[in-house]
């Protein structure tokens, strides 16, 4: 598959997960650098932000507004890069978000998931929303890296389906 930033095509690796499979079993880092499977973070219906580096303005626009939103709703909104652990404490500490964020360094998630860019080597920016299962019930992988998710769209589907 190939996504774009701005003109400069990108390609995905390997294939990309879709709507109806399973979350791949995975470990990725949490903040305090322990390892974690990635089914022990889906507790119920979950909505999954995936930024390719939290450094950057639209990653950083992208992970504020799902932690404000996950102040208000019933589900829990996770998020997931390929930032160091350290970066990730850095970041959250600097924006005064106390969230669950998951470092993917490993690419073990990018991998299995179908969702590393070749170009960079980091995840391609993705919303998904999966049940208790791990079942995804929405996913979107952006078709240009500089535009923000669908937000709307994912939090519309969760609110529905959490009734």
């Amino acid at each position: 598959m190939e996504i774009k930033r701005g003109d400069q095509v990108i390609h995905l690796v390997g294939q990309q997960l879709a709507v109806g499979e399973q979350l791949p079993d995975v470990n990725l880092i949490d903040k305090d650098k322990t390892s974690v499977a990635l089914a022990d973070r889906i507790k119920g219906l979950t909505v999954i932000s995936i930024v390719p580096d939290i450094n950057t303005r639209t990653c950083n626009i992208q992970t504020n507004h799902f932690a404000a939103l996950a102040k208000e709703k019933d589900y829990p909104i996770l998020t997931i890069s390929t930032n160091k652990p350290e970066d990730i404490v850095n970041w959250c500490h600097a924006n005064d978000v106390d969230m669950v964020y998951l470092s993917d360094v490993n690419h073990e998630f990018a991998d299995a998931s179908g969702l590393l860019m070749a170009e960079n080597g980091n995840l391609a920016r993705t919303v998904f929303l999966v049940d208790a299962t791990g079942k995804i019930e929405y996913m979107e992988i952006v078709a240009d890296m500089r535009e923000e998710p669908n937000y709307d769209a994912v939090i519309a589907l969760a609110d529905s389906l959490s009734k």
